[in-house]
């Protein structure tokens, strides 16, 4: 998870048949790399796994609301950058997150995007209750105070990250979701973008609505790995088609198009032994705008 282009994300050379240099295919990363300053890998590093058991219960967050995510207008684009495909609003008031663990701040949306593996089965970056899911969509914004996502990236309190699971059954195609899977087709290209309805994150709205998330401050879950983010984790999984969440797997990681973007999962990270991280549930909401 990263604003931008997943920002920071660093890739090795490989030689295709041709002889034409092209990057290397990208994987979830195994750990994270040496070169990050040695004081953010004594903190908190994400993603985690969440056991209800071991959260601390909050009632009294005031609540959080979800302000033009859904609405329609302006114009929304979807774009394969060789390691995810995110989306972005332009011409329009973008969305804002406010309250619950957010306090006084407002968000700003920057962009969402998709993490999946090469099954349906392990696709998802954090783990709930021993469970992994097909995928993990990642909705993230910036604190207004710092003005943009670049300004924000680094401070503490910078960043807030709405994840939302994905569960891939043989059920029928889900509607909503169908505006940016069919969209998969337009940008199977490296560096290729489309349009898509400006309404295209109707798919979350429910789930987004429900009574009950998990947050805690963590990190990117890409170089370089900085722990400026508020996550906020919605545990029910939003059931997609099979088909819907394979399309990704057909999007280009290399020029030479003979690489698939298969991967783009972190593996879990598990917090020092001498720190304690806070897992906090949410039950307090109310329906958003």
């Amino acid at each position: 998870m990263t604003g931008n282009a997943i920002a920071g994300h660093s890739k090795s050379e490989c030689f295709c048949a041709d002889g034409q240099e092209v990057e290397k295919p990208v994987e979830g990363d195994e750990e994270a790399p040496m070169v990050i300053d040695k004081w953010r890998l004594e903190k908190f590093q994400s993603p985690i796994e969440l056991n209800h058991d071991d959260t601390i219960h909050h009632d009294h967050f005031e609540p959080l609301e979800f302000h033009g995510h859904w609405d329609e207008g302006g114009e929304a684009t979807f774009t394969n950058n060789g390691f995810t495909a995110t989306l972005r609003f332009e011409n329009r008031e973008l969305p804002v997150l406010v309250g619950g663990p957010l306090h006084e701040d407002q968000f700003i949306f920057e962009q969402l995007h998709f993490h999946w593996s090469n099954d349906d089965h392990s696709g998802c970056e954090h783990i709930f209750k021993g469970q992994a899911f097909s995928m993990e969509a990642h909705a993230v914004h910036f604190n207004k105070k710092y003005g943009s996502f670049n300004d924000a990236k680094e401070k503490h309190d910078g960043l807030a990250v709405v994840a939302f699971f994905l569960k891939a059954t043989d059920d029928d195609e889900h509607p909503c979701f169908n505006k940016l899977a069919t969209a998969v087709q337009e940008i199977v290209k490296i560096n290729t973008t489309t349009k898509v309805p400006s309404d295209c994150l109707t798919w979350i709205k429910e789930e987004a609505q429900c009574k009950g998330y998990y947050t805690y401050q963590g990190s990117l879950t890409t170089e370089p790995y900085f722990e400026s983010v508020t996550w906020i984790l919605y545990p029910t999984p939003i059931h997609v088609n099979r088909k819907q969440v394979s399309a990704f797997r057909s999007l280009n990681s290399t020029p030479c198009e003979q690489h698939n973007i298969t991967k783009n999962t972190r593996p879990i990270q598990t917090p020092p032994e001498h720190r304690k991280l806070d897992v906090i549930y949410a039950r307090s909401h109310k329906k958003s705008e």
